[in-house]
Protein backbone atom coordinates (compact mmCIF):
# COMPACT_ATOMS: atom_id res chain seq x y z
CA UNK A 1 0.00 0.00 0.00
CA UNK A 2 1.46 3.34 -1.11
CA UNK A 3 2.14 5.64 1.97
CA UNK A 4 0.79 9.09 2.02
CA UNK A 5 2.93 11.73 1.58
CA UNK A 6 2.12 15.35 2.50
CA UNK A 7 1.52 17.24 -1.07
CA UNK A 8 3.60 20.68 -1.93
CA UNK A 9 0.83 22.41 -2.25
CA UNK A 10 -0.70 21.88 1.33
CA UNK A 11 3.15 22.41 2.37
CA UNK A 12 3.07 25.71 1.33
CA UNK A 13 -0.90 27.06 2.73
CA UNK A 14 0.87 25.45 6.15
CA UNK A 15 4.06 27.39 5.50
CA UNK A 16 2.05 30.61 5.25
CA UNK A 17 0.10 30.11 8.47
CA UNK A 18 3.37 29.16 10.14
CA UNK A 19 5.32 32.13 9.07
CA UNK A 20 1.88 34.77 9.49
CA UNK A 21 0.99 33.51 13.15
CA UNK A 22 4.00 34.12 15.23
CA UNK A 23 4.43 37.36 13.41
CA UNK A 24 0.28 38.32 14.05
CA UNK A 25 0.78 37.03 17.48
CA UNK A 26 4.13 39.20 18.38
CA UNK A 27 1.87 42.68 17.29
CA UNK A 28 -1.09 42.09 18.42
CA UNK A 29 0.04 40.65 21.87
CA UNK A 30 2.61 43.27 22.39
CA UNK A 31 -0.94 45.57 23.25
CA UNK A 32 -3.54 42.59 24.40
CA UNK A 33 -3.22 40.41 27.03
CA UNK A 34 -5.29 37.95 25.03
CA UNK A 35 -5.46 36.15 22.28
CA UNK A 36 -7.83 34.03 19.59
CA UNK A 37 -6.93 31.57 17.39
CA UNK A 38 -10.02 29.59 15.53
CA UNK A 39 -9.66 26.54 13.56
CA UNK A 40 -12.65 26.21 12.11
CA UNK A 41 -12.26 22.67 10.19
CA UNK A 42 -9.33 21.56 12.27
CA UNK A 43 -8.82 17.49 11.03
CA UNK A 44 -7.19 15.04 13.65
CA UNK A 45 -3.89 17.28 13.70
CA UNK A 46 -1.99 14.85 12.00
CA UNK A 47 -1.69 13.67 8.28
CA UNK A 48 -2.38 10.28 7.86
CA UNK A 49 1.58 10.04 6.72
CA UNK A 50 2.66 11.59 10.48
CA UNK A 51 2.83 15.13 9.47
CA UNK A 52 2.44 17.77 11.67
CA UNK A 53 -1.66 19.67 10.70
CA UNK A 54 -2.62 23.07 11.65
CA UNK A 55 -3.47 22.28 14.88
CA UNK A 56 -0.07 20.87 16.26
CA UNK A 57 1.73 23.67 13.99
CA UNK A 58 0.05 26.72 15.54
CA UNK A 59 0.52 25.20 18.93
CA UNK A 60 4.15 25.09 18.62
CA UNK A 61 4.00 28.62 17.51
CA UNK A 62 1.78 29.69 20.06
CA UNK A 63 3.96 27.76 22.87
CA UNK A 64 7.10 29.90 21.14
CA UNK A 65 5.50 33.49 20.89
CA UNK A 66 4.39 33.10 24.79
CA UNK A 67 8.01 31.72 26.18
CA UNK A 68 8.71 35.37 24.49
CA UNK A 69 6.35 37.06 26.55
CA UNK A 70 7.19 35.63 29.49
CA UNK A 71 3.72 33.96 29.77
CA UNK A 72 2.22 37.91 30.04
CA UNK A 73 0.38 36.79 27.11
CA UNK A 74 -2.65 34.09 26.82
CA UNK A 75 -3.32 32.18 23.71
CA UNK A 76 -6.92 30.40 23.16
CA UNK A 77 -6.47 28.22 20.86
CA UNK A 78 -9.69 26.60 19.98
CA UNK A 79 -10.18 23.71 17.38
CA UNK A 80 -13.49 22.86 15.42
CA UNK A 81 -13.66 19.42 13.72
CA UNK A 82 -17.23 17.76 12.92
CA UNK A 83 -15.65 14.27 12.28
CA UNK A 84 -16.27 12.36 15.93
CA UNK A 85 -13.20 10.18 14.82
CA UNK A 86 -11.10 12.82 14.35
CA UNK A 87 -12.03 15.02 16.83
CA UNK A 88 -10.87 12.50 19.11
CA UNK A 89 -7.20 11.39 17.50
CA UNK A 90 -7.04 15.72 17.68
CA UNK A 91 -7.85 15.74 21.19
CA UNK A 92 -5.04 12.56 21.76
CA UNK A 93 -2.43 14.78 19.84
CA UNK A 94 -2.66 17.48 21.50
CA UNK A 95 0.79 17.75 23.97
CA UNK A 96 0.43 17.36 27.70
CA UNK A 97 3.21 19.83 28.75
CA UNK A 98 1.49 23.30 26.72
CA UNK A 99 2.04 26.34 29.25
CA UNK A 100 -1.01 27.51 31.81
CA UNK A 101 -1.24 30.66 29.44
CA UNK A 102 -1.75 28.12 26.46
CA UNK A 103 -5.34 27.21 26.21
CA UNK A 104 -6.62 24.42 24.07
CA UNK A 105 -9.73 23.50 23.58
CA UNK A 106 -11.55 20.86 20.91
CA UNK A 107 -15.15 21.28 20.06
CA UNK A 108 -16.76 17.94 18.14
CA UNK A 109 -18.98 20.37 15.78
CA UNK A 110 -20.33 21.24 12.75
CA UNK A 111 -17.91 24.83 12.15
CA UNK A 112 -21.41 25.93 10.03
CA UNK A 113 -23.91 25.77 13.05
CA UNK A 114 -20.92 26.45 15.69
CA UNK A 115 -19.33 29.34 14.47
CA UNK A 116 -22.15 31.50 15.14
CA UNK A 117 -22.37 30.39 18.67
CA UNK A 118 -19.04 30.87 19.35
CA UNK A 119 -18.65 34.51 18.22
CA UNK A 120 -20.99 35.38 21.11
CA UNK A 121 -18.90 33.88 23.82
CA UNK A 122 -15.84 35.62 22.02
CA UNK A 123 -15.67 39.39 23.25
CA UNK A 124 -16.04 41.92 21.05
CA UNK A 125 -12.56 43.53 20.76
CA UNK A 126 -10.38 40.68 21.73
CA UNK A 127 -8.00 40.29 19.03
CA UNK A 128 -8.86 36.68 16.61
CA UNK A 129 -7.75 35.01 13.91
CA UNK A 130 -9.88 32.58 12.21
CA UNK A 131 -8.68 29.72 9.91
CA UNK A 132 -10.94 28.16 7.50
CA UNK A 133 -9.71 25.38 5.54
CA UNK A 134 -12.59 22.98 4.62
CA UNK A 135 -12.59 20.48 1.82
CA UNK A 136 -15.36 21.98 -0.42
CA UNK A 137 -17.71 24.83 0.90
CA UNK A 138 -16.17 27.43 3.55
CA UNK A 139 -18.29 29.13 6.10
CA UNK A 140 -21.25 30.93 4.50
CA UNK A 141 -20.23 34.62 3.69
CA UNK A 142 -22.45 35.92 6.11
CA UNK A 143 -20.51 33.97 9.26
CA UNK A 144 -17.50 35.74 7.44
CA UNK A 145 -19.10 38.84 7.82
CA UNK A 146 -19.86 38.59 11.39
CA UNK A 147 -16.39 37.49 11.63
CA UNK A 148 -15.30 40.87 9.96
CA UNK A 149 -17.60 43.10 11.68
CA UNK A 150 -15.52 42.35 14.29
CA UNK A 151 -12.45 44.51 15.42
CA UNK A 152 -8.66 43.14 15.53
CA UNK A 153 -10.21 40.31 13.69
CA UNK A 154 -9.20 38.60 10.42
CA UNK A 155 -9.25 35.78 8.54
CA UNK A 156 -7.29 32.78 6.32
CA UNK A 157 -9.45 31.08 4.09
CA UNK A 158 -8.99 27.95 1.43
CA UNK A 159 -11.36 28.91 -1.10
CA UNK A 160 -11.55 25.06 -2.87
CA UNK A 161 -12.55 26.83 -6.82
CA UNK A 162 -11.70 23.19 -8.02
CA UNK A 163 -14.65 21.67 -6.09
CA UNK A 164 -17.17 24.90 -6.12
CA UNK A 165 -16.55 24.88 -9.72
CA UNK A 166 -17.66 21.47 -10.26
CA UNK A 167 -20.93 22.05 -8.22
CA UNK A 168 -21.74 25.86 -9.47
CA UNK A 169 -24.07 24.29 -12.43
CA UNK A 170 -25.25 20.48 -11.05
CA UNK A 171 -28.74 21.79 -9.36
CA UNK A 172 -28.82 19.49 -6.85
CA UNK A 173 -26.10 21.70 -5.02
CA UNK A 174 -27.78 24.79 -5.91
CA UNK A 175 -29.19 25.06 -2.81
CA UNK A 176 -25.78 24.37 -1.04
CA UNK A 177 -24.58 27.06 -3.24
CA UNK A 178 -27.28 29.40 -1.54
CA UNK A 179 -26.95 28.93 1.75
CA UNK A 180 -23.09 29.16 1.10
CA UNK A 181 -23.74 33.18 -0.58
CA UNK A 182 -26.90 33.58 1.76
CA UNK A 183 -28.74 34.50 -1.20
CA UNK A 184 -29.67 32.99 -4.80
CA UNK A 185 -28.48 35.80 -7.11
CA UNK A 186 -25.00 34.42 -7.72
CA UNK A 187 -26.76 32.05 -10.18
CA UNK A 188 -27.76 35.25 -12.51
CA UNK A 189 -24.32 36.84 -12.41
CA UNK A 190 -22.00 36.46 -16.05
CA UNK A 191 -19.49 33.80 -14.24
CA UNK A 192 -22.29 31.06 -15.03
CA UNK A 193 -22.23 31.81 -18.63
CA UNK A 194 -18.20 32.15 -18.69
CA UNK A 195 -15.96 29.26 -19.48
CA UNK A 196 -12.40 28.26 -18.20
CA UNK A 197 -10.35 31.16 -16.73
CA UNK A 198 -13.08 33.76 -17.31
CA UNK A 199 -15.54 31.85 -15.13
CA UNK A 200 -12.92 31.34 -12.40
CA UNK A 201 -11.45 35.02 -12.54
CA UNK A 202 -14.97 36.46 -12.63
CA UNK A 203 -16.64 33.93 -9.69
CA UNK A 204 -13.73 34.88 -7.46
CA UNK A 205 -13.70 38.37 -8.10
CA UNK A 206 -17.22 38.06 -7.08
CA UNK A 207 -16.94 35.98 -4.01
CA UNK A 208 -14.61 38.42 -2.76
CA UNK A 209 -17.33 41.36 -3.77
CA UNK A 210 -19.48 39.89 -1.46
CA UNK A 211 -17.04 39.65 1.86
CA UNK A 212 -16.87 42.80 4.21
CA UNK A 213 -13.15 43.53 4.39
CA UNK A 214 -10.77 46.45 3.45
CA UNK A 215 -7.98 44.32 2.37
CA UNK A 216 -8.53 41.12 0.32
CA UNK A 217 -5.14 39.21 -0.78
CA UNK A 218 -5.19 35.99 -2.51
CA UNK A 219 -2.48 33.27 -3.11
CA UNK A 220 -3.11 31.12 -6.22
CA UNK A 221 -2.42 27.49 -5.77
CA UNK A 222 -2.01 25.01 -8.57
CA UNK A 223 -2.65 21.24 -9.06
CA UNK A 224 0.73 20.14 -8.42
CA UNK A 225 2.36 17.01 -10.00
CA UNK A 226 1.67 14.97 -6.88
CA UNK A 227 -2.50 15.30 -7.90
CA UNK A 228 -1.87 13.79 -11.57
CA UNK A 229 -4.58 16.05 -13.01
CA UNK A 230 -4.29 16.60 -16.48
CA UNK A 231 -3.24 19.86 -17.25
CA UNK A 232 -3.09 20.59 -13.54
CA UNK A 233 0.37 22.56 -13.30
CA UNK A 234 -2.07 25.55 -15.03
CA UNK A 235 -5.30 24.88 -13.26
CA UNK A 236 -6.14 26.39 -9.99
CA UNK A 237 -7.13 24.07 -7.22
CA UNK A 238 -8.04 26.74 -4.75
CA UNK A 239 -7.06 30.21 -3.42
CA UNK A 240 -6.09 30.72 -0.12
CA UNK A 241 -7.35 34.69 0.65
CA UNK A 242 -6.68 36.76 3.38
CA UNK A 243 -9.07 38.89 4.69
CA UNK A 244 -8.84 41.95 7.35
CA UNK A 245 -10.28 45.65 7.44
CA UNK A 246 -6.43 46.39 8.80
CA UNK A 247 -3.37 47.84 6.21
CA UNK A 248 -0.57 46.25 8.55
CA UNK A 249 -2.32 43.16 8.23
CA UNK A 250 -2.36 43.33 4.60
CA UNK A 251 1.06 44.17 4.45
CA UNK A 252 1.94 41.74 6.87
CA UNK A 253 0.56 39.02 5.01
CA UNK A 254 2.28 40.36 1.70
CA UNK A 255 5.34 40.02 3.19
CA UNK A 256 4.67 36.18 3.92
CA UNK A 257 3.23 35.68 0.76
CA UNK A 258 5.92 37.52 -1.69
CA UNK A 259 8.33 34.38 -1.52
CA UNK A 260 6.47 31.39 -1.73
CA UNK A 261 5.10 31.68 -4.97
CA UNK A 262 7.04 29.52 -8.18
CA UNK A 263 8.50 33.12 -9.11
CA UNK A 264 8.74 35.68 -6.34
CA UNK A 265 6.00 38.04 -6.12
CA UNK A 266 3.85 36.48 -8.04
CA UNK A 267 1.59 35.03 -4.96
CA UNK A 268 1.02 31.75 -7.67
CA UNK A 269 2.28 28.39 -6.70
CA UNK A 270 2.16 24.91 -8.53
CA UNK A 271 5.24 22.97 -7.20
CA UNK A 272 6.61 22.78 -10.55
CA UNK A 273 8.19 26.31 -10.95
CA UNK A 274 8.72 26.81 -15.01
CA UNK A 275 11.66 28.28 -16.82
CA UNK A 276 10.44 31.18 -18.31
CA UNK A 277 12.33 32.97 -20.79
CA UNK A 278 10.82 36.29 -19.45
CA UNK A 279 10.51 36.11 -15.51
CA UNK A 280 7.90 37.68 -14.17
CA UNK A 281 8.79 38.47 -10.63
CA UNK A 282 7.85 42.55 -10.05
CA UNK A 283 11.27 44.63 -10.36
CA UNK A 284 12.54 47.64 -8.54
CA UNK A 285 12.16 49.56 -11.54
CA UNK A 286 8.44 49.12 -12.09
CA UNK A 287 7.73 50.47 -8.72
CA UNK A 288 10.15 53.57 -9.39
CA UNK A 289 8.42 53.84 -12.64
CA UNK A 290 4.71 53.77 -10.69
CA UNK A 291 5.88 56.14 -7.95
CA UNK A 292 6.95 58.75 -10.68
CA UNK A 293 4.06 58.68 -12.69
CA UNK A 294 1.46 59.14 -9.21
CA UNK A 295 3.77 60.82 -6.75
CA UNK A 296 6.64 62.64 -8.22
CA UNK A 297 5.61 66.08 -8.80
CA UNK A 298 2.83 66.03 -6.46
CA UNK A 299 4.13 68.35 -3.68
CA UNK A 300 2.54 65.30 -1.30
CA UNK A 301 3.62 64.91 2.28
CA UNK A 302 3.18 61.50 3.62
CA UNK A 303 4.94 58.86 5.91
CA UNK A 304 6.70 56.17 4.31
CA UNK A 305 4.10 53.61 6.19
CA UNK A 306 1.48 55.38 4.61
CA UNK A 307 2.73 55.07 1.41
CA UNK A 308 2.71 51.45 1.27
CA UNK A 309 -0.50 51.10 3.20
CA UNK A 310 -2.07 53.65 0.02
CA UNK A 311 -0.31 51.22 -2.64
CA UNK A 312 -0.50 47.85 -0.56
CA UNK A 313 -2.15 46.50 -3.67
CA UNK A 314 1.03 46.41 -5.82
CA UNK A 315 2.89 43.23 -5.80
CA UNK A 316 6.05 44.92 -4.18
CA UNK A 317 7.33 44.48 -0.21
CA UNK A 318 9.00 46.64 2.08
CA UNK A 319 12.81 46.24 0.32
CA UNK A 320 11.40 46.91 -2.32
CA UNK A 321 9.83 50.32 -1.53
CA UNK A 322 13.01 51.21 0.63
CA UNK A 323 15.15 51.03 -2.62
CA UNK A 324 12.85 53.25 -4.73
CA UNK A 325 12.52 55.78 -2.16
CA UNK A 326 16.33 55.85 -1.84
CA UNK A 327 17.36 55.98 -5.51
CA UNK A 328 14.42 58.69 -5.94
CA UNK A 329 15.96 60.35 -2.91
CA UNK A 330 19.32 60.65 -4.77
CA UNK A 331 17.54 62.17 -7.78
CA UNK A 332 16.04 64.86 -6.18
CA UNK A 333 12.90 63.88 -6.62
CA UNK A 334 11.65 63.22 -2.98
CA UNK A 335 13.61 64.07 0.41
CA UNK A 336 12.91 62.41 3.72
CA UNK A 337 12.02 64.04 6.59
CA UNK A 338 13.85 61.42 9.16
CA UNK A 339 14.05 61.78 13.27
CA UNK A 340 16.41 63.65 15.20
CA UNK A 341 18.55 60.44 15.77
CA UNK A 342 18.07 58.46 12.78
CA UNK A 343 20.39 59.39 10.08
CA UNK A 344 20.13 57.14 7.61
CA UNK A 345 17.36 54.30 6.78
CA UNK A 346 13.64 55.07 6.13
CA UNK A 347 11.29 54.09 8.88
CA UNK A 348 7.64 53.71 8.54
CA UNK A 349 7.08 56.97 10.24
CA UNK A 350 9.76 58.86 8.27
CA UNK A 351 7.93 61.68 6.36
CA UNK A 352 8.43 61.65 2.43
CA UNK A 353 8.03 65.22 0.49
CA UNK A 354 7.81 64.58 -2.82
CA UNK A 355 9.24 67.66 -4.89
CA UNK A 356 6.32 69.71 -6.78
CA UNK A 357 7.07 69.99 -10.95
CA UNK A 358 9.35 73.18 -11.63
Amino acid sequence: MKQYQLKEVSKAKLKILEKYFPAWARILGSRNPILVFVDCFAGAGRYPGGEEGSPLLILQKARDTIQDFKSSLTILVIFVEKNKTSAKHLKANIPKDLPESLKVAVFNEDAHDFVPKLLEAIPRGMPAFFFIDPYGHPLTIPVMNQILSRPRTEILLNLMWYAINMHLSNPRTRQAIDKMFGHSDWYGQPFMRARQYERENQFVDYFLSQLEAHYKLKFRIRFSPEDDVPGGWHRTKYYLIHLSNHPKAALLMKEVMWSLGDEMGTFDFSARPQKRLFPQTPQVDELIQYLQQHYVGSGRVLTFGELREETWELPFIRKHYHKAITQLEGEGKVWIERMKSQRTGIRDRNKLHFVTEA
